[in-house]
């Protein structure tokens, strides 16, 4: 092999390199902010966890709230939880997150509770609004798109939330699939068709007579 050929071979393995230690960290960062509050993570806790130096992780994203900027992105998971045609979005949506839950022991959805700088909470929701909410309500037919994709993410990170975060008894002990056949149904009427008037007639006021 050419000196040149060499070169370009150990350029290649630096490049891999670099970039699997770039997603190790930003899968810690994901973990970290979906389990724990903004104010609490710190970039030694990360580079500790991703087994680099503190020095490292501020190489590559230059201050924690660049690194929480783009951990808390939703391109590639709102593409994976949307990635179903409609008639079966629910399960598909339920199935995904509780795979992810399973893989990463973190989940996209619940970095929205865990906003406390102002800064990183409005990059946030920014992605939040509009890399799934609205990719979504886009999707739907019929009135009331936009309350109808809302109410199918508060679902859904009402779900994270109580199985990693909260972790209570029922949710977390609770097998997926039997969880998958319980909350599907529930998101897919919501998807399906606009929302229901309620049967029970609002109270009158009295007459002003």
């Amino acid at each position: 092999m050419s000196s040149t050929g060499a070169a370009t071979t150990v350029g290649e393995d630096q490049r891999r390199d670099a970039c699997a230690t770039r997603e190790a960290i930003l899968k810690v960062a994901r973990r970290r902010f979906s389990s724990c509050g903004y104010a609490d993570v710190t970039l030694r806790d990360i580079a500790a966890e991703a087994e680099v130096s503190a020095a490292l992780v501020v190489k590559y994203f230059g201050s924690k709230e660049n690194l929480f900027a783009e951990a808390s992105g939703f391109e590639q998971d709102a593409e994976r939880l949307l990635d179903c045609e409609l008639p079966r979005l629910g399960e598909h949506m339920v199935r995904t997150l509780l795979d992810h839950h399973e893989r990463t022991q973190g989940d996209p959805l619940v970095r929205a509770v865990f906003t406390s700088s102002r800064s990183a909470g409005a990059q946030f929701r920014a992605n939040f609004e509009h890399q799934l909410v609205t990719r979504l309500a886009e999707r739907l037919t019929g009135p009331d798109a936009r309350l109808r994709a809302e109410l199918v993410c508060s679902v859904l990170m009402g779900l994270g939330a109580a199985r990693l975060v909260l972790r209570t008894q029922a949710i977390s002990g609770e097998p997926k699939e039997n969880l998958i056949a319980i909350t599907a149904p529930l998101i897919q009427n919501w998807i399906d068709g606009p929302l229901r008037a309620s049967a029970v007639e609002p109270p009158r006021l009295p007459s002003a007579d």
